[in-house]
Protein backbone atom coordinates (compact mmCIF):
# COMPACT_ATOMS: atom_id res chain seq x y z
CA UNK A 1 0.00 0.00 0.00
CA UNK A 2 2.85 2.34 0.68
CA UNK A 3 4.30 1.86 -2.80
CA UNK A 4 1.20 2.76 -4.82
CA UNK A 5 0.17 6.39 -4.98
CA UNK A 6 -3.59 6.66 -4.78
CA UNK A 7 -4.72 9.09 -7.45
CA UNK A 8 -7.31 11.63 -6.45
CA UNK A 9 -7.83 12.74 -10.02
CA UNK A 10 -10.71 11.16 -11.87
CA UNK A 11 -11.86 11.45 -15.46
CA UNK A 12 -14.78 13.87 -15.73
CA UNK A 13 -16.45 11.76 -18.46
CA UNK A 14 -16.49 8.33 -16.83
CA UNK A 15 -14.98 8.48 -13.34
CA UNK A 16 -11.93 6.31 -14.05
CA UNK A 17 -8.63 7.30 -12.44
CA UNK A 18 -6.27 9.60 -14.31
CA UNK A 19 -2.63 8.57 -14.69
CA UNK A 20 0.32 10.66 -15.82
CA UNK A 21 1.69 9.30 -19.10
CA UNK A 22 4.48 11.11 -20.92
CA UNK A 23 3.89 14.19 -18.79
CA UNK A 24 0.13 14.36 -19.51
CA UNK A 25 -2.84 13.27 -17.39
CA UNK A 26 -4.77 10.53 -19.22
CA UNK A 27 -7.91 8.57 -18.33
CA UNK A 28 -6.56 5.08 -17.73
CA UNK A 29 -9.56 3.38 -19.36
CA UNK A 30 -9.59 5.61 -22.45
CA UNK A 31 -5.82 5.20 -22.91
CA UNK A 32 -5.91 1.38 -22.66
CA UNK A 33 -9.02 1.19 -24.84
CA UNK A 34 -7.26 3.13 -27.63
CA UNK A 35 -4.32 0.73 -27.65
CA UNK A 36 -5.66 -2.69 -26.64
CA UNK A 37 -9.46 -2.45 -26.29
CA UNK A 38 -11.15 -5.55 -27.68
CA UNK A 39 -7.83 -7.24 -28.42
CA UNK A 40 -6.93 -10.83 -27.60
CA UNK A 41 -4.16 -11.72 -25.18
CA UNK A 42 -1.77 -13.75 -27.33
CA UNK A 43 0.72 -14.56 -24.61
CA UNK A 44 1.64 -14.00 -20.99
CA UNK A 45 5.36 -13.66 -20.37
CA UNK A 46 7.56 -12.93 -17.39
CA UNK A 47 10.45 -10.50 -17.74
CA UNK A 48 12.62 -9.30 -14.83
CA UNK A 49 10.08 -10.56 -12.28
CA UNK A 50 7.08 -8.86 -13.92
CA UNK A 51 4.36 -10.65 -15.86
CA UNK A 52 3.11 -8.97 -19.05
CA UNK A 53 0.00 -9.50 -21.14
CA UNK A 54 1.12 -9.54 -24.78
CA UNK A 55 -1.80 -8.38 -26.92
CA UNK A 56 -2.32 -9.28 -30.59
CA UNK A 57 -1.13 -5.82 -31.66
CA UNK A 58 2.19 -6.32 -29.86
CA UNK A 59 1.43 -4.09 -26.88
CA UNK A 60 2.94 -5.36 -23.62
CA UNK A 61 0.97 -4.49 -20.46
CA UNK A 62 2.77 -5.10 -17.14
CA UNK A 63 0.62 -6.66 -14.44
CA UNK A 64 1.13 -4.60 -11.29
CA UNK A 65 -0.75 -4.87 -7.99
CA UNK A 66 -3.50 -2.25 -7.64
CA UNK A 67 -2.70 -1.51 -3.99
CA UNK A 68 1.11 -1.52 -3.86
CA UNK A 69 2.25 -1.21 -7.49
CA UNK A 70 4.57 -4.22 -7.24
CA UNK A 71 4.53 -7.02 -9.85
CA UNK A 72 1.61 -9.43 -9.45
CA UNK A 73 2.45 -13.03 -8.58
CA UNK A 74 0.60 -15.27 -11.00
CA UNK A 75 0.19 -19.01 -10.55
CA UNK A 76 -1.76 -19.89 -13.67
CA UNK A 77 -0.99 -17.68 -16.65
CA UNK A 78 -2.76 -20.02 -19.08
CA UNK A 79 -6.20 -18.95 -17.81
CA UNK A 80 -5.80 -15.50 -19.39
CA UNK A 81 -4.26 -16.54 -22.72
CA UNK A 82 -6.79 -16.20 -25.58
CA UNK A 83 -9.19 -13.94 -23.68
CA UNK A 84 -10.09 -10.48 -24.99
CA UNK A 85 -10.09 -7.19 -23.14
CA UNK A 86 -13.83 -6.50 -23.23
CA UNK A 87 -14.04 -3.59 -20.82
CA UNK A 88 -12.67 -2.04 -17.66
CA UNK A 89 -14.26 -1.26 -14.32
CA UNK A 90 -13.47 0.57 -11.13
CA UNK A 91 -14.81 0.17 -7.62
CA UNK A 92 -14.09 0.89 -4.00
CA UNK A 93 -12.62 -2.07 -2.07
CA UNK A 94 -11.76 -2.54 1.61
CA UNK A 95 -8.17 -3.48 2.39
CA UNK A 96 -6.95 -5.70 5.25
CA UNK A 97 -6.02 -2.65 7.33
CA UNK A 98 -9.62 -1.36 7.12
CA UNK A 99 -8.88 1.44 4.67
CA UNK A 100 -10.66 1.75 1.35
CA UNK A 101 -9.08 2.15 -2.04
CA UNK A 102 -10.21 2.55 -5.62
CA UNK A 103 -9.57 -0.68 -7.55
CA UNK A 104 -9.11 -0.60 -11.34
CA UNK A 105 -9.94 -3.87 -13.15
CA UNK A 106 -9.53 -5.31 -16.63
CA UNK A 107 -12.66 -7.22 -17.64
CA UNK A 108 -11.61 -10.17 -19.79
CA UNK A 109 -13.89 -12.28 -22.00
CA UNK A 110 -14.98 -15.88 -21.57
CA UNK A 111 -12.43 -18.37 -22.79
CA UNK A 112 -14.85 -20.91 -24.19
CA UNK A 113 -18.14 -22.68 -23.69
CA UNK A 114 -18.88 -23.16 -20.02
CA UNK A 115 -16.32 -20.62 -18.85
CA UNK A 116 -16.98 -17.20 -17.46
CA UNK A 117 -15.31 -13.84 -17.89
CA UNK A 118 -12.80 -12.70 -15.31
CA UNK A 119 -11.81 -9.41 -13.72
CA UNK A 120 -8.10 -8.72 -13.18
CA UNK A 121 -7.33 -5.90 -10.74
CA UNK A 122 -4.20 -3.98 -11.75
CA UNK A 123 -2.49 -0.71 -10.93
CA UNK A 124 -3.27 2.31 -13.09
CA UNK A 125 0.53 2.63 -13.37
CA UNK A 126 0.43 -0.47 -15.59
CA UNK A 127 -0.94 1.78 -18.34
CA UNK A 128 1.88 4.29 -17.86
CA UNK A 129 4.45 1.48 -18.12
CA UNK A 130 2.86 -0.28 -21.11
CA UNK A 131 5.26 -1.01 -23.97
CA UNK A 132 3.98 0.00 -27.39
CA UNK A 133 4.92 -1.71 -30.66
CA UNK A 134 6.65 0.31 -33.38
CA UNK A 135 4.16 2.50 -35.22
CA UNK A 136 1.65 2.81 -32.38
CA UNK A 137 0.21 6.34 -32.67
CA UNK A 138 -0.27 6.58 -28.89
CA UNK A 139 3.40 6.40 -27.96
CA UNK A 140 4.30 10.03 -28.66
CA UNK A 141 7.37 10.94 -26.71
CA UNK A 142 7.67 14.02 -24.53
CA UNK A 143 10.30 15.44 -26.91
CA UNK A 144 8.02 15.12 -29.95
CA UNK A 145 5.15 16.83 -28.14
CA UNK A 146 7.27 19.70 -26.85
CA UNK A 147 8.85 20.47 -30.22
CA UNK A 148 5.71 19.85 -32.23
CA UNK A 149 7.42 17.49 -34.67
CA UNK A 150 8.97 14.06 -34.69
CA UNK A 151 12.60 13.23 -35.27
CA UNK A 152 13.70 13.75 -38.84
CA UNK A 153 16.33 11.87 -40.74
CA UNK A 154 19.40 13.79 -41.61
CA UNK A 155 20.24 13.88 -45.27
CA UNK A 156 23.75 13.37 -46.40
CA UNK A 157 25.21 16.19 -48.34
CA UNK A 158 26.60 15.22 -51.65
CA UNK A 159 29.78 16.93 -52.77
Amino acid sequence: MAGEKQTKRLCERDGFPLVKINGRWECVAEYLDRCVGGERIDNVIQRDGTFYYIFESGHELPLLCFCCGKPLVLKNTRQDHGRRLESMSVGLVSLKDGSEMLQFRLELSKKGIGSSGIAVPISVQSAARMRHPPGCPHTTSVQERSTGHSKRRRRRRRP
